[in-house]
C-alpha cells in the first residue's frame, strides 16, 4: 500500500517504478516493496479520473478471491473434464485451499489464480497446437512476462509451465513445426523477461540470503498445520530450519481424502501413468519446482534426508524457495477431482461432497484469520496514533532512526508511520523492502546528527531512542520530546508540546558493564552501528560505530576501558573520535584485549565516541558486514 500510494501521487517519470519520496533522497523501486507494479501502472493510467484512490491492494485482494475458483474451473475444463459436478467441486476446494488462504498477509502472492490460469493454458496449448492453433501457447508466454510485474516468484512458476509445453511436445514426438513454435515462444518470452527486468530495475536487488532456510518440509503437504479438524497439529512441529513456515503446503483434509480413496483403486495408477506419459514436460517441471522448494537441505519433519552444496542458479534470489511447490499442489488438486469423477461417476457426488465439506470445515480457522485481516484494513486508528499523525501533517520530510535498512526490529512500530507519510506524500528516509538496493542500503553516516529545517521531523524508535535524541540535542539545535514509544525531534522553530524525555541514569563507576543481551544497561551505551546483542557481547556492523555514556555529576576526569576483538580475518585498524576530535588509533585482533581512553568530562556529562573501522568481514551465510566486537566497558574514576 505504501509503495502504491507514493507511486500514484508522483508525476510520470523515468525510471518508471521508482518512488522518489520513498527512501529519500535515493528513492526505491516499488517492485521491491511488493506493490504489484502492473496493477499500480494500470491505476496510475486512470488516476486522473479517480484522484481519491490511494492504493489498489484491497481491490487486488478482491480480484484474487474472485478469480481463484473461476480459474480453477478453467484449468479443470482444459484438462478435459467439462461436467458440472467436478466444476462446482473444484471451485469450492480451490477457494478453501490452505496454501491460498494462508497468504493474505502477502498480497502480491495471493494471486494463485495466475497459477491455475497458467495450468489451464498449458493443457489448452497441448490440445490445440495439433490443429495449428497456438494462441494458448502465446498467451502463456505473455502471461509469464506480465507476471514478473506482479511478483517474481509467481513468474518463475508460470515460466516453468511454459517450458513444460515444449518438453511435453518434444516427448510426444509432435511435428517439428509445433516443437519449433513452442521453442520460439520460450526464447521470446525469456528475452522479454530479461529486458523487462533490466528496464524496470528488477535485477539490482540483493536478497540477503536464506536459501535452504525458507524451504518446504517434505511432510508439509500431508501435515495438517493450521487445521481446524486436527487441532493437535501446529506449524512449528514441522519447521526444521526456523523458516519453513514459508513452505507451508498443507493440501487440506478434503483433498487428502480424495487422494487416499484414489490410491486404493488400481485404475488410478493406470490413469496416472498414462497422464505422466502424455505430460512428461509437466512432470519434469513439477520435479524441478519440488526440488527448488525443498532446497539443498531436504528435511522430513526434523530428519535431514539429503544435504548438498549444490545450489540452483539464482537460488539466493529465490530464498523463500518453499513457495515453489504451489503449482504442484494445484496439479494434485486438479488430478484428484478429475480422476474421482472418471473412476466413480456414480459415487462422485457423494465422494466430492464429502471432500468439499471436509475442506470447508478444515479451513475454518484460516478463513476466520483472513476475515480478521480484512477487517483490520478498515479499523479506525487508535487515539495514541492520531496525535502522532496530527504532528506529522505539519512536516514535508520524515526521518526515522534507526532506519529499517540498518535495524528492522522496530518494523511493527515504524510501518504505520511510513504509511501515514505515504498518504500525505511526505518524503521519508526508510522502507522495509523485499530486496535491498545499493543506493538505499544501510549507511550509518546518514544517522549522524544534522541541522533540521522547518519541514523535517525526526522520529527515534527502539532501545537507543533516548541516547540518540540526547546525541542530537548535544550536537545540534533541536527540540526533542517523548510521544507514545517514540522520541520526536524538530528544529528549534517548532514547539510540539511533547512529554519530556526520561534521561538514562548515569553509568556506575568502577564496574564492568557487559554488552551482552542479558544486560539491559548495554542499550544505554550502544548508540548506533551495532548489530543485535548476543550472549557474549555485540558485534559492530559496518565501518562506523558509536558509543554514548552519561557520567555522574561532579566527576572531572574518567578512564573508559573497552574490551574489544575483531571479526575473523585480518586485524582491524580503528580510529577513535570524541565529538569529531581525534583521540587514538588502535589495531584490534581476534584475541580479546582491553583498550583505554582518558577523558576530561564535558560540562553536560555526556561522552560520545565514534569508532571508524578500516575494513569489515562477511562470515559464510551471515549477511552482516562485521568489524569489531565489544564484550564489556568499564568507567574508572581515579
Amino acid at each position: 500500500m505504501i509503495g502504491q500510494a507514493y507511486f500514484l501521487k508522483q508525476d510520470w517519470h523515468w525510471p518508471l517504478f521508482v518512488a522518489d519520496r520513498l527512501v529519500s533522497p535515493a528513492g526505491t523501486n516499488i517492485a521491491m516493496t511488493d506493490s504489484i507494479p502492473l496493477e499500480a501502472l494500470l491505476l496510475k493510467s486512470v488516476h486522473i479520473f479517480f484522484p481519491g484512490v490511494q492504493q489498489g491492494i484491497t481491490l487486488f485482494l478482491a480480484v484474487c478471491w474472485f478469480l481463484q475458483p473461476v480459474c480453477a474451473v478453467f484449468a479443470l475444463r482444459a484438462m478435459g473434464e467439462k461436467n458440472l459436478l467436478p466444476a462446482i467441486s473444484i471451485s469450492l476446494l480451490s477457494a478453501c485451499f490452505p496454501t491460498f488462504l494462508a497468504r493474505i498477509n502477502h498480497s502480491a502472492l495471493c494471486a494463485h489464480w495466475i497459477l491455475l490460469l497458467a495450468l489451464g493454458l498449458y493443457f489448452k496449448a497441448l490440445e490445440l497446437q495439433n490443429r495449428g492453433r497456438f494462441w494458448p501457447l502465446w498467451l502463456l508466454a505473455v502471461l509469464t512476462d506480465l507476471t514478473l510485474l506482479i511478483h517474481p516468484y509467481l513468474m518463475v512458476m508460470v515460466g516453468a509451465l511454459l517450458g513444460a509445453v515444449s518438453l511435453s511436445t518434444f516427448f510426444r514426438k509432435e511435428h517439428w513445426k509445433i516443437i519449433w513454435v513452442s521453442m520460439v515462444a520460450i526464447l521470446l518470452s525469456g528475452s522479454c523477461l530479461l529486458l523487462t527486468g533490466k528496464i524496470f530495475g528488477y535485477w539490482g536487488g540483493a536478497s540477503g540470503g536464506g536459501y535452504g532456510v525458507y524451504s518446504m518440509n517434505l511432510a508439509s503437504p500431508l501435515w495438517p498445520a493450521h487445521s481446524s479438524l486436527f487441532l493437535h497439529a501446529t506449524q512449528e512441529q514441522i519447521d526444521a530450519t526456523g523458516g519453513q513456515y514459508e513452505g507451508y503446503q498443507y493440501l487440506g483434509a478434503g483433498v487428502l481424502f480424495l487422494i487416499i480413496i484414489l490410491a486404493c483403486q488400481r485404475r488410478t495408477w493406470t490413469l496416472l501413468r498414462d497422464s505422466l506419459l502424455r505430460n512428461i514436460g509437466l512432470l519434469l517441471a513439477c520435479i524441478s519446482l519440488t526440488g527448488i522448494a525443498v532446497s539443498n537441505k531436504m528435511y522430513f519433519f526434523h530428519t535431514l534426508i539429503v544435504q548438498t552444496h549444490f545450489m540452483v542458479p539464482g537460488a539466493e534470489q529465490m530464498r523463500s524457495s518453499g513457495r515453489m511447490f504451489w503449482p504442484v499442489a494445484y496439479i494434485i488438486l486438479l488430478g484428484a477431482v478429475g480422476n474421482t469423477y472418471k473412476i466413480w461417476p456414480r459415487a462422485a457426488p457423494t465422494l466430492l461432497g464429502i471432500a468439499v465439506i471436509l475442506q470447508w470445515v478444515d479451513t475454518r480457522d484460516l478463513r476466520f484469520q483472513d476475515r480478521a485481516t480484512e477487517a483490520s484494513l478498515f479499523r479506525p486508528s487508535a487515539e495514541k496514533d492520531n496525535r502522532l499523525f496530527e504532528i506529522m501533517q505539519k512536516f514535508d520530510h520524515i526521518e526515522i532512526y534507526p532506519r529499517l535498512e540498518c535495524d528492522a526490529t522496530g518494523l511493527k512500530e515504524n510501518l504505520p508511520i511510513i504509511y501515514a507519510s505515504a498518504y500525505q506524500n511526505a518524503s521519508i528516509n526508510t522502507m522495509y523492502t523485499a530486496r535491498s538496493l545499493p543506493e538505499g542500503g544501510c549507511h550509518l553516516a546518514q544517522e549522524r546528527p544534522h541541522t533540521l529545517d522547518n519541514n523535517t521531523l525526526v522520529i527515534f524508535n527502539g532501545t537507543h531512542r533516548v541516547t540518540k535524541a540526547l546525541s542530537w540535542t548535544n550536537r545540534t539545535q533541536v527540540n526533542c520530546g517523548a510521544l507514545n514509544t517514540f522520541v520526536l525531534c524538530t528544529g528549534i522553530q517548532h514547539s510540539l508540546k511533547l512529554a519530556p524525555i526520561s534521561l538514562p541514569i548515569p553509568l556506575p563507576l568502577n564496574q564492568i558493564i557487559s554488552m551482552s543481551s542479558s544486560n539491559p544497561l548495554h542499550s544505554e551505551v550502544l548508540e548506533s552501528g551495532w548489530a543485535g546483542s548476543e550472549k557474549w557481547g555485540t558485534w559492530n556492523e559496518g565501518n562506523q560505530a558509536f558509543l554514548f555514556f552519561i557520567i555522574p555529576k561532579n566527576i572531572k576526569k574518567i578512564t573508559v576501558t573497552l574490551s574489544l576483538r575483531s571479526a575473523p580475518g585480518t586485524p582491524k585498524h580503528v580510529k577513535i573520535f570524541s565529538n569529531d576530535k581525534y583521540l587514538d588509533n588502535w589495531s584490534i585482533s581476534q584475541q580479546e584485549k582491553y583498550y583505554s581512553l582518558n577523558f576530561i568530562v564535558p560540562k553536560n556529562n555526556n561522552i560520545h565516541l565514534r569508532m571508524e573501522i578500516d575494513r569489515v568481514t562477511k562470515i559464510k551465510e551471515d549477511p552482516r558486514a562485521l568489524g569489531i566486537g565489544i564484550s564489556s566497558i568499564k568507567l574508572s574514576y581515579p
